[in-house]
């Protein structure tokens, strides 16, 4: 639904200090669950995994985002360090590259960043410069693996086949209408509950991050703006920190049930404007920011991985012997950088990853914590969501408890 915000007239932040006085710093221990490889737990995601988000430029410049993959192991681990899958689309992808892995039915994602290592055939590489858990909360807010709602739209009806691309100049929009005024861009849009939002820092790095909402995750002020709420999270902020250095991006969104995607590139900004914020409230309850973007171009495409992945199958959906731990992932991260300023003893990793069902108890602590998150920022609207999330704890207490604790209890020896 249309807004009569005027966006020339919202207020930006361009400075650190300003984005840093609403959310806050991120706790140091958040700083510290990442590694600079693929280790043992991040490599059972990637065979796992049947589809990713990615965010990478092309030869010419133009940054992308997309979904790729199509059935579980399409990312071949080469080394610790690298790893290479196919990339559809048009461009050679170069530089800095950054994607996130989907497990079906889990809340959180596997995170990683890296450049271009080189390409041979379809097959491209990717250096890994880090890796880390993601948080449930995108997920969860979006209800990604609920079953998808009847009014979903159709494939067939609102997205370009890929053997006949959209016109360029078309995606772009015209002097009469932007970008988001091509058929079926608003209505797809009014569907989707979660994006991939790919960002770049003046440094040559890159980040691509899940975004997910109760109803449409961005919403369309005009032909050419779309406006992102930004909820509370681990006040990491990596896209918004990225953004003020360079406020070129691209993201992908996705509609639950449907084979398409819709890309869309453009310009972004930060706005803590408090009439806009009023009209993403949730129960009374608006984010701390919002994403204000200046979109160049929209498309609507089918999309090869996400139909042979048959994402919104309930049989894709993990169980609980094949769903990878991720509590036990984040663990043996946090004791791979045990140490480090900011990072809890050595000793007492050992002693927590020595306790019997130490990773359940930390399942059931971060799920109240997801739960008291998302009441917090309004979403105790749905009657039955802590039912709903059941199924995903469970998943995530999975038998491979014993396992991750060893190789947590030996991480430091």
């Amino acid at each position: 639904m249309r807004q009569d915000n005027r966006p020339g007239a919202l207020r930006r932040l361009t400075a650190v200090d300003e984005v840093e006085a609403v959310i806050g710093r991120p706790a140091a221990v958040i700083m510290l669950k990442q590694i600079g490889s693929l280790d043992e737990g991040c490599r059972a995601v990637l065979a796992r995994s049947p589809v990713a988000a990615v965010g990478y430029r092309d030869a010419d410049g133009a940054r992308r985002t997309d979904f790729v993959g199509g059935a579980p192991g399409f990312a071949r681990v080469l080394s610790p360090t690298r790893f290479s899958c196919a990339l559809p689309g048009p461009g050679d992808p170069r530089g800095p590259a950054s994607f996130f892995f989907l497990l079906p039915g889990v809340g959180e994602i596997l995170r990683v960043n890296g450049t271009v290592a080189g390409r041979a055939g379809a097959e491209t590489a990717f250096d890994v410069e880090e890796a880390y858990m993601h948080c449930a909360q995108a997920v969860l807010r979006s209800r990604l693996w609920q079953p998808p709602p009847p009014e979903a739209p159709s494939a067939a009806a609102d997205t370009a086949s890929p053997s006949d691309p959209a016109d360029p100049a078309d995606a772009a929009g015209t002097a009469a209408g932007g970008p988001l005024d091509r058929p079926g861009v608003a209505e797809f849009l009014a569907a989707a509950p979660f994006l991939a939002l790919s960002t770049w820092d003046s440094s040559a790095g890159s980040d691509t991050s899940p975004r997910g909402d109760r109803g449409p995750v961005a919403r369309i002020l005009d032909g050419r703006t779309l406006v992102i709420p930004d909820r509370r999270g681990n006040k990491r902020a990596d896209s918004l920190h990225n953004l003020l250095q360079d406020d070129r991006l691209s993201l992908a969104a996705l509609v639950p049930g449907h084979g398409g995607v819709l890309h869309v590139r453009g310009r972004g900004a930060i706005t803590d404007d408090a009439p806009l914020l009023a009209t993403l409230a949730l129960r009374g309850t608006p984010p701390h920011l919002a994403l204000v973007v200046d979109v160049e171009h929209a498309e609507l495409v089918d999309n090869d991985a996400v139909t042979r992945s048959r994402l919104w199958t309930p049989d894709a959906r993990l169980d609980r012997d094949a769903a990878p731990d991720m509590m036990a992932l984040a663990g043996d991260h946090l004791a791979a950088n045990a140490g480090a300023e900011g990072a809890p003893p050595a000793f007492l990793l050992r002693l927590l990853g020595a306790l019997p069902g130490v990773t359940r108890l930390m399942r059931l602590v971060i799920d109240r914590a997801y739960r008291s998150g998302l009441r917090k920022e309004g979403y105790d609207d749905e009657p039955g969501a802590r039912r709903r999330q059941s199924p995903r704890r469970r998943a995530g207490a999975g038998g491979s408890g014993g396992r991750a604790r060893s190789r947590a209890g030996q991480g430091d020896r």
